[in-house]
């Protein structure tokens, strides 16, 4: 019962040597458990390395969602589209026009099946990988006319609940995932002003994305979509700024709620007032600093509304 014993003894199988790693001078290979990695690969080129470090990236965020439900977009292993309209086609393409530049080339991973109609609207655009929960007959049709996009079905894919490892050279890194299911009870509203249900629901999707993208992590969303990220900057500021920028060039946000996640507390009010001053009007983050009080009165004297959570959820 040990959860961390003295001695780990690991037994993987070799999937397939990969063309090659990260570049094209490393070498690599994928490995996996007995179980297997519960992926289908339909069609397409051979997948790289790269593209599974995308594609487990893209599912981690996308099994946390509702049954059939979500669009995630990744690129370089962090999430620049996201959505979980209940409409798919609505969906995918609102987490493609969160930021249509950063998707280009990337993964796709649809919480969905994937039918005739969906597929002509992906088969206009260029992602290295299309993943779905099933796909339509005719939609394979569709799809497989680009011969080197690779199509897998994640339907038998699940997220584990062991350990996770990261190794590198003689030393091995493990830890819990941090993939527990986020509910009302682990957030408290600190600001005078109340969310409706309606809001703080929306606030929770984006602090659930914003778990998963690199830290300093800022995620702003709008009505279950994502519409501007700013990851793994040095500086909280900095990640305010390119999510800002981000939301700014590519969406029309006149009369629309704002809401911002944050992956760990404010440690001062610049970064808050930056969010307030370009239209957030609710804020979710980790509680912990010294100056908790300081972000607090801000947001109080800015009518903003401010949920605190009971965990900070950094992503290296």
């Amino acid at each position: 019962n040990d959860v961390f014993p003295k001695k780990m003894i690991l037994g993987f199988n070799r999937l397939e040597n990969l063309r090659y790693g990260e570049n094209p001078h490393q070498k690599g290979a994928i490995y996996s458990s007995p179980r297997g990695l519960g992926l289908n690969q339909l069609s397409g080129k051979q997948l790289s390395y790269n593209n599974y470090v995308d594609i487990f990236s893209a599912l981690q965020i996308s099994k946390t969602f509702p049954k059939n439900i979500g669009t995630v977009i990744i690129k370089h292993g962090n999430p620049c589209g996201v959505s979980i309209n209940k409409n798919n086609i609505d969906s995918f393409m609102l987490a493609y026009k969160a930021d249509p530049l950063s998707a280009f080339g990337g993964i796709i991973s649809c919480n969905f099946n994937i039918n005739r109609k969906i597929a002509k609207e992906l088969n206009k655009l260029f992602f290295e990988a299309i993943i779905g929960n099933s796909f339509d007959k005719d939609a394979l049709l569709i799809l497989k006319k680009k011969k080197n996009v690779r199509i897998i079905n994640s339907k038998n894919y699940r997220i584990s609940n062991k350990k996770n490892l990261i190794s590198n050279m003689d030393f091995v890194l493990t830890q819990d995932p941090d993939i527990k299911n986020l509910k009302f009870k682990d957030f408290k509203v600190v600001s005078k002003i109340k969310p409706s249900k309606k809001t703080f629901k929306n606030l929770i999707f984006a602090f659930n994305i914003c778990r998963f993208v690199k830290s300093n992590a800022i995620v702003l969303t709008n009505e279950n979509s994502t519409i501007g990220i700013g990851s793994g900057q040095p500086s909280r500021l900095d990640s305010c700024d390119v999510a800002i920028k981000k939301m700014k060039k590519f969406q029309n946000i006149n009369n629309k709620e704002i809401l911002a996640a944050s992956d760990a507390f404010f440690p001062f009010v610049d970064g808050i007032e930056k969010l307030v001053q370009n239209g957030v009007s609710g804020i979710i983050q980790p509680s912990g600093s010294i100056r908790d009080n300081e972000i607090i009165n801000f947001a109080n004297k800015t009518d903003t509304i401010l949920v605190f959570s009971k965990s900070r959820h950094f992503k290296h």
